[in-house]
C-alpha cells in the first residue's frame, strides 16, 4: 500500500498514528488517530486497470476503501480515490457479479449515491470475488479498475472489531 490515504478531502499521512492491523490477501485493515477521534478502514488497490483511449501516461494512486469513524457514527462508508479528477457531474459505476451501484463524484473521490444501498454494497464486497469500478476523467478518459475481493471479509471484520460503534 502507498504511504498515505485520503478521506473526505483530508489526507491521513502514514505515521506512528496510522497502524496496519491486518493484511488479508488483497485487502488491508488500518486504524488511524485523527484530531477528532479514531478511524478504521479496509483498503485495496486494483489488480488490473484499462483505459479508453488507451494512451494514458500517468495516474495517481488508486484506492477503494470502506471507512468507519465511531465518534462520528460513520460505519462502513464506501469511497474510492481514482487517481485523477473526475469529469464534472460524472458518476462512477460498480459491478460486483451483476449487482450494480452508482457513486457520485467530487474532484478525485467518489461516494455511494444512495446511502440506503451502502449496506448492500458492503455485503457484496464482503461476499463477492471481483469488483469492476468504472469512471471518467475530466479529460474524458474512461477507466475500468478491477479489484479482487479476496480478503475483503476479513479486513471488514478487523475494522469492525477495532472501531465498533456503540
Amino acid at each position: 500500500m502507498a504511504a498515505f490515504f485520503f478521506f473526505g478531502g483530508r489526507a491521513c499521512a502514514q505515521s506512528s498514528s496510522q497502524l496496519t492491523i491486518g493484511s488479508f490477501r488483497r485487502w488491508s485493515a488500518v486504524t488511524a488517530d485523527l484530531p477528532d477521534g479514531k478511524m478504521c478502514f479496509a483498503v485495496s488497490q486494483p489488480t488490473e486497470s484499462s483505459y479508453q483511449p488507451n494512451d494514458v501516461k500517468s495516474r495517481d494512486s488508486v484506492y477503494f476503501m470502506v471507512t468507519t469513524i465511531p465518534e462520528k457514527k460513520v460505519q462502513n462508508q464506501v469511497s474510492t480515490m481514482i487517481g485523477y479528477p473526475f469529469a464534472e457531474g460524472s458518476k462512477v459505476t460498480i459491478d460486483i457479479e451483476g449487482a450494480e451501484f452508482t457513486l457520485f463524484t467530487q474532484e478525485g473521490e467518489a461516494w455511494i449515491e444512495d446511502p440506503a444501498q451502502e449496506p448492500a454494497l458492503v455485503e457484496a464486497i464482503r461476499s463477492g470475488d471481483k469488483m469492476i469500478v468504472n469512471g471518467t476523467s475530466r479529460r474524458g478518459t474512461t477507466t475500468i479498475d478491477t479489484y479482487s475481493l479476496a480478503g475483503s471479509g476479513e479486513a471488514l471484520a478487523a475494522i469492525a472489531k477495532a472501531c465498533s460503534i456503540q
